[in-house]
């Protein structure tokens, strides 16, 4: 049917389709009421077709595109096709049912052509609160996916066009601002609205046929691509190791194994060998270890490449049921998308980087640093609810340096403006400047991060908190050195040293903490890292270490120490002789941070790979559903999750017994 297409046809609606999830976007832009939406920009768009593989995407949220279209799946294995009529909305927001953690809440809105279903118009987006036991979320000690807040199955909120708003109320009871909640639900159903008329109008003037066929033919256009890249790579196994340094409860690191198997035009990720699921809410639902899988391997490929299904289908991910990577409820998900999502891209681009040198660059920062909380301005005379993230540097290449203060590979988003921090919550911007000397160095250095301070103008606050990369640096390639760690640190009013929140509060981790308790005048200071060198340091360019100096990116201390540039005050700004000679002296010498016996270190005591008792019970459980109703080769259907291969990488057993028990009634 898409060989019917003519080249012209294809490319029209290909860019047509994407530019329906930009105005979709742009509709939530506009009529949204929080600043996680409007000024973060926290939020993905997306079409996906009939059979539930996505179409096209617009450029915002990347760790949301990939696993919208398996949650459309989930939606679809559910209800039913014949459940699914127009005018529909459904709403779904649980892990363990597609997504991703407990604040991503997804809207679906079926597009019909009269009885025709041909596609759906899919949003995800970050909510401030999700109620739960952590003010505007990121409970960094969060033992059970029940204490992160209000965990919804797929519903219709509107149900052949009507709205049910008992949905509304019950998520709006459960929240801790309801009216920034309200205002952003209805932004994203506008957005739904927006594709759907322009849907429409493609077909009015294409015909339905053109339409559906173009849907399949972008992403076999895609997959024709994606697989001539990875046919270029050489065939091989290649394996790496990457560690989630804590669970917010001891110091235990967590292990993310891979193995990746190229051969010919398909590759296999395996993550057999991962540490078992955590304790705390570090763990990677299944979702959104194939989104976080998926992105580190479109790394490989330009913008040529439309970003659909059809890049997926060469690609076999593998994480067994109970590991860090696909958990069984109830165990929490809220760092997941966050900060388990950038190790996994980290742990596959590091275990390519040997078989493509010339395309994926060293570790990154490595984590959004989390920080959220709030309390009662009175001031305003309302509750206030904060979420900071911020940038950080990027991994250098073999051909440029790393990027500086730019958001991590699972994101997008924009910086809030410190006039409307300061306008709209009781908090004081003290600083935002970079964070010299953080980039790994090498002969391409790994971009700088940022330190960002602020005050406090409450008396009560609460802080929580979800980051990583503060043990564990990212690594550098090729001999270059690791990024710099990112620190989370406190100072009470009238002290006079910074601290981290273990020596501050006592917390079992530096990084994750939930329900601290802080006043007027106190200050915390949120500070990123870098990305990891590549290449030796000492031949990196002299003149751009000085141009790296100019521009506070590296100290002269570090200049000398580390580069072995001799800074003077003449035109070039460096002595070259003397240069040289320092240069001789430092090769050789042994990198201080020792970065290999660090990783040694995490290896010996990471966590095990087998589950506890409970998980593996529910383990069992699923088994034994499955082996009585499973097809002996399942597929991807969207009728019976018994005969789809991924339903069965994931369902749990009460979401297949409960399948069981709807569909018993019907059939």
């Amino acid at each position: 049917m898409s060989g019917a297409l003519d080249p012209i046809t294809e490319r029209v609606l290909g860019s047509a389709f994407g530019s329906i999830c930009a105005e979709m976007g742009h509709t939530m832009l506009r009529t949204a009421n929080s600043s996680v939406f409007v000024e973060g920009r926290d939020f993905s768009c997306a079409l996906v077709d009939a059979e539930a593989g996505l179409v096209a995407t617009a450029n915002f949220d990347p760790s949301h595109l990939s696993a919208m279209a398996l949650t459309v799946e989930y939606v679809m294995l559910h209800f039913g096709r014949a459940a699914i009529l127009p005018g529909d909305v459904f709403l779904v927001n649980d892990p363990y049912r597609g997504g991703g953690h407990l604040p991503d809440i997804t809207l679906i809105r079926p597009l019909f052509c009269g009885e025709r279903l041909l596609a759906f118009a899919v949003n995800r987006a970050h909510h401030v609160d999700i109620g739960g036991m952590a003010v505007a979320g990121f409970p960094g000690t969060a033992k059970s996916t029940y204490q992160e807040g209000l965990r919804i199955p797929p519903v219709k909120w509107f149900a052949a066009g009507e709205e049910r708003r008992d949905i509304l109320e019950l998520i709006t009871l459960n929240v801790r601002f309801p009216r920034d909640q309200i205002g952003d639900l209805r932004a994203q159903e506008a957005s739904t609205r927006v594709a759907e008329r322009r849907f429409a109008g493609l077909i009015g003037k294409y015909g339905v046929d053109t339409v559906a066929a173009c849907m399949a033919a972008v992403q076999d256009h895609s997959e024709q691509l994606m697989r001539a890249v990875i046919a270029g790579l050489p065939d091989g196994i290649w394996r790496f190791t990457e560690f989630m340094e804590d669970d917010g409860h001891d110091d235990r690191p967590y292990r993310i194994e891979v193995a990746l198997k190229v051969a010919g035009d398909t590759v296999t990720v395996d993550f057999t060998g991962s540490s078992a699921q955590a304790l705390g809410p570090i763990n990677s639902s299944y979702g959104n270890t194939l989104s976080s899988t998926y992105n580190a391997l479109m790394q490989l490929v330009g913008p040529e490449v439309a970003f659909n299904s059809g890049c997926f289908r060469p690609i076999e991910v593998i994480a067994p049921r109970g590991c860090l990577l696909n958990p069984v409820p109830p165990a929490p998900c809220f760092g997941g998308v966050t900060e388990t999502s950038i190790r996994i891209i980290d742990a596959v681009l590091g275990a390519l980087a040997p078989a493509a040198p010339d395309r994926l660059g060293a570790g990154t920062y490595g984590t959004c640093i989390n920080f959220s909380g709030g309390g009662y301005d009175r001031a305003r005379q309302q509750d206030f609810g904060f979420y900071l993230f911020c940038e950080g540097g990027w991994g250098a290449t073999a051909w440029r340096d790393g990027w500086n203060c730019t958001p991590n590979p699972t994101s997008n988003f924009n910086d809030y403006p410190v006039e409307w921090v300061e306008a709209t919550m009781p908090l004081r911007y003290l600083e935002a400047r970079l964070n010299p000397d953080s980039g790994g160095p090498g002969r391409f250095r790994g971009g700088v991060g940022a330190i960002r301070s602020f005050e406090l103008l409450e008396d009560e606050v609460e802080l929580n908190g979800l980051g990583e990369r503060m043990v564990i640096p990212p690594f550098g390639l090729e001999g270059g050195r690791p990024g710099g760690l990112n620190q989370l640190e406190f100072r009470r009013h009238g002290g006079r040293e910074w601290q981290d929140l273990t020596c501050a509060f006592g917390c079992a981790s530096p990084s994750k903490f939930h329900g601290l308790k802080a006043g007027r005048g106190d200050r915390f200071r949120i500070v990123t890292g870098g990305g990891g060198g590549f290449g030796p340091p000492l031949d990196r360019d002299p003149a751009r270490v000085v141009e790296d100096v100019r521009e506070g990116f590296v100290s002269a201390g570090a200049a000398a120490s580390i580069y072995g540039v001799v800074l003077t005050q003449q035109a070039s700004g460096f002595d070259p002789q003397a240069t040289a000679a320092l240069r001789r002296r430092l090769a050789g010498a042994r990198d201080a941070g020792d970065y290999e016996a660090l990783i040694s270190a995490a290896l010996k005591r990471a966590a095990g790979s087998e589950p506890d008792t409970r998980t593996r019970a529910e383990i069992a459980a699923i088994a034994e559903i499955v082996a009585t109703r499973a097809e002996p080769a399942p597929g991807h259907s969207l009728d019976t999750p018994f005969d789809n291969r991924r339903a069965l990488a994931f369902w749990d057993s009460w979401a297949l017994r409960r399948w069981l028990s709807v569909r018993g009634r019907h059939d």
